[in-house]
């Protein structure tokens, strides 16, 4: 009898989403949302490239980092 099992190979990807909010002073919506996007990319830059290290079989492979800008808005209360 032999054995009629098959190898597969599966790639998964893992997305993990955190968010945060900022009060940015600036002259306009763009100004506001491109200070936002550096200080985001400042506080991250620590997450690039890092791996997810596994006890068993290999570890998860870093892969991007992507911003999305949720919403710009202003503060009425001034």
């Amino acid at each position: 009898m032999t054995d009629s099992k098959k190898t597969y190979y599966i790639k998964i990807d893992l997305a993990l989403w955190y968010d945060r909010n900022f009060a940015i002073e600036a002259d306009n919506e763009d100004e506001a949302e491109a200070i936002a996007r550096q200080i985001a990319r400042d506080q991250t830059q620590h997450l690039i490239g890092r791996d997810l290290p596994t006890d068993d079989s290999g570890d998860w492979t870093y892969g991007d980092q992507e911003f999305t800008t949720v919403y710009v808005e202003e503060n009425d209360d001034a």
